[in-house]
């Protein structure tokens, strides 16, 4: 079986859990026979065979060219699908592993479903470490501000749009169920095994240490770990407590939480009761680990912990939380380990009250029997049959779904083929364009798409050069033009679809252009998903602007507070005709974006095709270019006074929304966060910010890093 893998964590660069499993699970693969290809970004390009069957390929990131418009997660997603598709001109793997964190599988799983020929016959399965949305209100950070929100929402629809689901534990199974409740997800333990090597040798044990190793984050527990100490050490215990690992971010002190343990605790520091210690290579930590009375495994959120397994390994006692795989791990309370509550006061010293009373021989026993409890559970031969059995299952049973995987419950929308099927009017309102007409109709003329119509809506035009550029496509028997006195742009595109007898609608303005294949691919798109209403793309400017908006799928609440697309939009024309018609009195501006909305109010979602299909003309006297903030501001109003009730349904999202990342007229790409000017709304970002952003500042870090600057900054700050 050819199995690919697709990891940011891969070592030696990286140690953490994604990172352990990737290595175990890959070398257990390639140990059976079976060929395995790990896939990730790294700093340089690279591929080294690890043995005859395992292939560790790995990337550069880039922060060049299109990718300064994206954010970070956006563009590293993006260029793990652009870098598969190298790997595939070569060979084809039978099945495909990528992790939810972070959503590096999302352009991978979009183009799937959008392309009938991507990835076909070839399964996507979502492995389920701990997605990043599912710890913000557990870390107390700040679950709305962008763009960490939107790398949330790009992780869901990697769980959303997966072929199967893979998970360690039965505890984050069950909380991630729900994202995706038509697709069981499977609960296989973690692989491991520590080569005897690192086993054999004697460490004294000290009686009164216990350890605790793991980045020092809110919701691993350590801060109630400490305190739950000290509450011991003020009746007179003389355990020691050592916290192993790095530090982290605690959003609401706006510090790191090592930091302020360190602070609140010193007395206990300089009393030797309180130890802390940086992140430590394996073979120090199996010392450490070794030397302890017992390992505490505290966390309030966690999947299938490498710390647990790891103690349980060297047959040490263990106490752990009940929130967490590392509950399963120990299973018997009292005979494995110990399990304690977050949710009962005091229980935590409780149980290091009575494993410092166990005596040694209890203990004894109790490391004995994690030992075997944890080999039963993650087994290298067992470990393997099941998984393999499990990738034999989704690829004998794969089949391409029929339901695009939209975050929104699309389960109440109706398509209604009108009209002749398969006919395509594109609706052209035309005002004083007579400079640009034909630089667009041509571009619909390339079209792939041949069964089309053309409609002109001559909007009253007034300029003699615009009337006469008409006149050699009055007697064009593909073109239709609708002559009618100058009511607005919301007006033009509604008496365009109403004259239209094609099953669906494609917006051009007069001013724009398509890619040849635009029309073809989102056709193709609704032609396959019956849960799909329109279709748009990633837009490319010219003429004025050389930028690019790589914008997402239409979701809510998000829609709601900032447009996610432009008009150049493919739809349905009954869903348009019956829900999406523009208003007139939106005569300033945004009536596509008020469209939007209705048609998201009566379950109508759209997709965004990854590629830049449609151009946009940037001029310095278009509509867009004389919006000001007021101009936004009274549109806006407008807006929510027309859709009060799906304002109000999402009124908590929207209020949070807006709170941690300010008034949306300031908002772009949400994956990158609020970059324009306070005053001032763009059509892109300049090309400064993005450099600033990703390019120069990572010089600067990379400078300090290799020149030992950044090491005297840290000392001079502490």
């Amino acid at each position: 079986m050819k199995i690919w893998i697709l990891t940011t964590e891969y070592p030696p660069a990286f140690g953490g859990g994604i990172g352990t499993y990737v290595e175990n699970v890959a070398k257990m693969y390639s140990e059976k026979g079976e060929n395995v290809k790990v896939i990730l970004r790294d700093n340089e390009d690279s591929r080294e065979y690890k043995n005859d069957n395992l292939e560790v390929c790995r990337f550069k990131l880039k922060y060049d060219g299109n990718y300064l418009y994206m954010g970070e997660m956006q563009s590293m997603a993006y260029q793990y699908f652009c870098y598969l598709n190298k790997l595939l001109e070569e060979d084809k793997p039978d099945i495909i592993e990528i992790q939810e964190y972070n959503a590096i599988g999302y352009y991978i799983l979009q183009n799937k479903y959008i392309n009938n020929n991507y990835l076909k016959d070839i399964p996507v399965t979502i492995h389920l470490h701990t997605p990043q949305f599912s710890l913000y209100s557990i870390n107390k950070n700040i679950s709305y501000k962008l763009p960490d929100y939107w790398i949330g929402e790009m992780e869901k629809f990697c769980i959303k749009a997966a072929d199967a689901l893979l998970c360690p534990s039965e505890f984050l199974a069950e909380r991630l169920q729900s994202i995706n409740p038509e697709l069981p997800i499977k609960v296989i333990n973690l692989p491991f095994n520590l080569p005897k090597d690192n086993m054999d040798e004697d460490i004294e044990i000290d009686n009164d240490l216990f350890v605790y190793f793991g980045r020092t984050e809110y919701r691993k527990g350590v801060e109630q770990l400490v305190k739950s100490f000290d509450i011991l050490w003020e009746r007179g215990y003389k355990c020691k407590l050592k916290l192993i690992g790095g530090d982290t971010k605690f959003f609401p002190k706006n510090k790191n939480l090592g930091e302020i343990l360190k602070d609140k605790y010193s007395n206990r520091i300089k009393e030797g009761l309180l130890y802390f210690q940086d992140n430590t290579p394996q073979d120090i930590l199996i010392k450490d680990i070794k030397k302890a009375k017992a390992v505490i495994i505290p966390s309030l959120y966690e999947n299938f912990p490498n710390t647990c397994i790891m103690s349980m390994w060297l047959s040490k006692p263990v106490i752990v939380s009940k929130q967490g795989g590392q509950s399963e791990m120990v299973e018997k309370d009292g005979v494995n380990g110990y399990i304690f509550d977050h949710n009962i006061e005091g229980d935590l010293e409780n149980k290091v009250i009575k494993l410092l009373n166990d005596s040694s021989e209890d203990l004894k026993k109790m490391g004995e029997n994690a030992k075997k409890r944890i080999t039963k559970l993650c087994n290298v031969e067992d470990n393997y049959i099941l998984r393999k059995e499990f990738f034999k299952s989704v690829i004998n049973n794969y089949r391409k779904k029929s339901k695009y995987p939209f975050l929104n419950d699309t389960s109440a929308y109706r398509k209604i083929a009108d009209k002749q099927k398969g006919k395509l009017s594109v609706v052209i309102p035309y005002y004083n364009m007579g400079k640009y007409i034909d630089d667009t109709i041509k571009s619909i003329e390339n079209s792939l798409y041949n069964n089309i119509e053309i409609i002109i809506v001559n909007d009253g035009s007034k300029e003699e050069f615009s009337i006469e550029a008409l006149k050699k496509y009055r007697n064009n028997p593909k073109i239709k033009i609708v002559d009618i006195k100058n009511a607005g742009l919301a007006n033009a595109r509604n008496v365009g679809a109403s004259v239209a007898i094609g099953e669906f609608i494609a917006f051009l303005d007069a001013d724009d252009m398509v890619e040849k294949t635009f029309y073809t691919k989102a056709i193709n798109i609704l032609n396959r998903f019956d849960n799909v209403s329109y279709v748009y793309s990633w837009v490319k400017y010219f003429e004025g602007s050389e930028g690019i908006w790589t914008t997402f799928d239409v979701q809510l609440p998000y829609i709601l507070c900032h447009n996610m697309l432009n008009a150049n939009t493919l739809i349905r024309r009954e869903d348009f005709i019956k829900y999406g018609q523009n208003r007139v009195e939106m005569e300033y501006g945004m009536e596509d974006y008020d469209m939007w909305i209705s048609l998201a109010e009566n379950n109508c979602f759209g997709v965004c095709i990854p590629e830049f299909l449609s151009l946009y003309r940037v001029r310095s006297d278009s509509m867009a270019r004389g919006f000001n903030v007021n101009n936004l501001l009274y549109l806006t109003e407008i807006i929510t006074k027309n859709h009060t009730k799906i304002y109000q349904e999402y009124a908590t999202e929207l209020y949070n929304i807006l709170s941690a990342n300010g008034p949306s007229y300031k908002y772009d790409n949400p994956s990158v966060g609020v970059i324009a000017d306070k005053d001032v709304v763009y059509i892109k970002p300049s090309l400064k910010d993005f450099l600033w952003r990703f390019k120069i500042w990572r010089v600067f870090i990379k400078v300090l890093q290799k020149t030992g600057l950044m090491k005297v900054l840290k000392s001079l700050k502490s």
